[in-house]
C-alpha cells in the first residue's frame, strides 16, 4: 500500500513506493495509476512532487503517460536498462583506454560459459547459422568492418544457442561495445586469419556437442584477443596517444598478462 511521504526529496520516495508495488506485482502491465491529484492526496504531498516522480518513472521506461488519459504501467522489458548500461560503458570506454581490458575480463568469463552451454543445447539450425557466419568471415577477411560485424554476429548466435535468457541479456548489454575493442586490433597483421581459425575451432567443438572443448576453444580465442588488445594499448601508450596515460595502461596490461598466464 502507498503511505505518506516523510523524506526530504519527496519525489524519490514516490518513485521507490511505486517501484515496490511493481516488484510485488500489486501493479501489473497495463494498470492505470491514480491521477496526479489522487496520488498527491494519498501520499500527502504536493502535485509538483508527484509530477516529478511521474516524469522520472516515464524516463526509466516503467510507465507511459498518455495525454488526457493518465499514467499506465508499461509491459516492462530489458531494453531501457540495456541502453543505460551501454551508454554508461560507452562513455567510460571513450575516456579510459584501460576499461577496454576490464571489458575483456568480463567478456572472457561470459563467453566461456556461453560456449559450454551452447555445445550442450544447440540445435541443427543453430549449427547451420553459425557455419554460415564463419563462411561470411572467410569471404570478408579483407574488409575489416564487415569482418568484425560477422564475428560479433557469430558470438551473438552462440549466445542464443546457449538457451539462457539472462546470459543473452548480459551479452547484449556489452555487444555494441565489443566493436570498440575490435577496432584496436583488427589491423594487426594476421589477426583476421587467426580470429577465423578460432571461430572455426569453436564451431567444431559446439557441433560435436563437446562442452569442455567449446569452453577451451573460447578461452583460447579470448586469450589471443586479450593479448592483441594489451599490445595495442601498450603501443598507443608508448606513442603518447593513450587517453588515460601510458603508465596506467601499462600496469593494466601487465596485470592482464599475469591473469592470462595463471588461467
Amino acid at each position: 500500500m502507498l503511505r505518506p511521504v516523510k523524506r526530504t526529496r519527496l519525489y524519490e520516495d514516490v518513485v521507490a513506493q511505486i517501484e515496490h508495488l511493481i516488484r510485488t506485482k500489486e501493479l501489473c502491465p497495463g494498470d492505470r495509476l491514480p491521477s496526479e491529484r489522487e496520488l498527491a492526496a494519498i501520499l500527502g504531498i504536493g502535485r509538483a512532487s508527484v509530477r516529478e516522480a511521474l516524469r522520472t518513472l516515464d524516463s526509466t521506461g516503467l510507465i507511459e503517460v498518455r495525454s488526457g488519459q493518465g499514467a499506465f504501467l508499461r509491459n516492462i522489458g530489458v531494453d531501457p536498462y540495456l541502453a543505460s548500461i551501454r551508454e554508461s560503458l560507452s562513455f567510460l570506454l571513450d575516456v579510459r583506454d584501460d576499461t577496454l581490458l576490464e571489458l575483456w575480463e568480463v567478456r572472457r568469463g561470459l563467453e566461456e560459459q556461453i560456449a559450454s552451454l551452447a555445445a550442450c543445447r544447440r540445435s541443427g539450425k543453430d549449427i547451420r547459422e553459425l557455419r554460415a557466419l564463419t563462411g561470411e568471415m572467410r569471404l570478408l577477411k579483407t574488409s575489416s568492418e564487415a569482418f568484425v560485424r560477422s564475428g560479433i554476429g557469430f558470438h551473438r548466435k552462440l549466445a542464443e544457442a546457449a538457451g539462457n535468457t539472462v546470459l543473452l541479456t548480459l551479452w547484449e548489454a556489452i555487444a555494441g561495445l565489443i566493436e570498440k575493442s575490435q577496432r584496436r586490433i583488427i589491423g594487426i597483421p594476421g589477426q583476421s586469419e587467426e580470429a577465423l581459425d578460432k571461430h572455426e575451432a569453436l564451431l567444431a567443438a559446439v557441433d560435436a556437442a563437446d562442452a569442455e572443448a567449446a569452453r577451451r576453444a573460447m578461452r583460447e580465442h579470448m586469450d589471443a584477443e586479450g593479448e592483441h588488445l594489451r599490445n595495442a594499448l601498450l603501443d598507443a601508450g608508448a606513442r603518447g596517444t593513450s587517453r588515460n596515460g601510458g603508465g596506467k595502461t601499462s600496469r593494466r596490461a601487465k596485470t592482464g598478462e599475469k591473469a592470462r598466464k595463471s588461467a
